[in-house]
């Protein structure tokens, strides 16, 4: 099923005007999952939009923390939708940023075996990244995203309006993402973040920002889940930025944890001969000027990092699955056919302490 995404300023008071509410039955019972944050945020236009319409839907408020990407959590909401009495026709929409954007459309992946799915995102790394995947995840105590889904939304609205309220740690981390498709795809995307990179809290720049950023993660959809050049491009930097964000219990947050990730691909890169040295400096440069952390905390173990990577859902053979960069926006070409590499602990722990010298 093919995803439409809609960006429109201001749709989230207009949902029923912008024709996302189209094919949700109003005769069904419906649910809308958010955050404390933005329930005092955005839940009343959302939910008055839809009401307008009217279809019948329950608002379920679930704390605005990671650990709401949990088993524990996941079974109150199941409870509530049936109690509830939704059906095969029921919707889930999310509304806030990639944590209910996970949560709820994991949830709408096995309710009945699947039922509708519509993501309304706030935060810039759900815009430009979470909900636009049909990757739907929780958390697990070995690590992060273990538990999931592939479940596309029919629909996605990206308000942009909606990043007015972010402070710029978040609006960084969702420029994280971007950075991550500019490094991989689009050499002139990444000139054009760094000539605005003092711009961060202008809206136009940050439209921009999601409109081309979703222009560049469509392209990696591809409906094979098994695609390898897809996977590799959407996946850039995520084996360490993952382990680094779990081992931070949050305290590290996604899109900080991604550019760290980067640049100790970068590493890994230069290391096997991949990545010339100049791609390299310019992950440091590139994420170092917009304010993202680019080096592992030294309070994180080698063994303890290590203890996360193997727990990466491309760790296979005792190596990490990873793709590298030639240069900015030239993927390597890994071996066997593949266009990542595999990366062994000797290999990954030089590359941390490599990276670990930039500090």
């Amino acid at each position: 099923m093919k995803t439409e995404v809609v960006v429109a300023r201001d749709g989230l008071w207009n949902l029923d005007r912008l024709g996302i509410l189209d094919n949700v039955r109003k005769e069904s019972k419906h649910l809308l999952i958010t955050d404390k944050n933005i329930e005092k945020l955005y839940l009343r236009p959302a939910l008055e939009s839809i009401e307008r319409s009217g279809r019948l839907v329950r608002t379920i408020v679930v704390p605005a923390e990671e650990s709401s990407k949990s088993f524990e959590v996941y079974t109150g909401l199941v409870k509530t939708a049936l109690d509830y009495g939704i059906d095969k026709y029921s919707v889930v929409f999310s509304l806030g940023g990639g944590l209910v954007n996970n949560l709820a459309g994991f949830l709408a992946s096995t309710l009945y075996r699947g039922i509708g799915l519509i993501h309304l995102p706030t935060s810039l790394l759900a815009q430009v990244d979470a909900s636009i995947d049909f990757k739907q995840a929780l958390n697990y105590s070995h690590g992060k995203n273990l538990v999931g889904s592939y479940y596309p939304a029919s629909k996605v609205l990206v308000d942009p309006v909606a990043l007015r309220t972010l402070n710029l740690r978040l609006i960084r981390c969702g420029l994280a993402e971007a950075i991550k498709h500019a490094f991989c795809q689009d050499s002139q995307f990444l000139d054009f973040i760094m000539a605005h990179h003092n711009h961060l809290s202008d809206l136009d720049f940050l439209t921009e920002i999601v409109l081309r950023t979703v222009q560049l993660k469509i392209e990696t959809m591809n409906p094979d889940l098994h695609a390898d050049r897809e996977e590799t491009l959407k996946q850039y930097g995520h084996v360490i930025g993952h382990a680094v964000e779990h081992l931070s219990g949050g305290r590290i947050y996604h899109g900080e944890a991604i550019a760290i990730g980067m640049c100790v691909s970068a590493e890994v890169g230069r290391i096997l001969g991949v990545t010339d040295e100049e791609t390299v400096d310019a992950h440091y440069r590139v994420l170092g000027s917009l304010g993202l952390p680019t080096t592992v905390p030294f309070e994180f173990s080698l063994g303890d990092i290590w203890e996360k990577v193997r727990y990466d859902k491309h760790f296979v053979h005792n190596c990490a699955y990873m793709g590298l960069l030639r240069t900015i926006a030239v993927p390597g070409s890994g071996s066997e056919g593949r266009c990542g590499y595999w990366v062994g602990q000797e290999v990954l722990f030089e590359a941390i302490e490599r990276n670990r010298d930039r500090a």
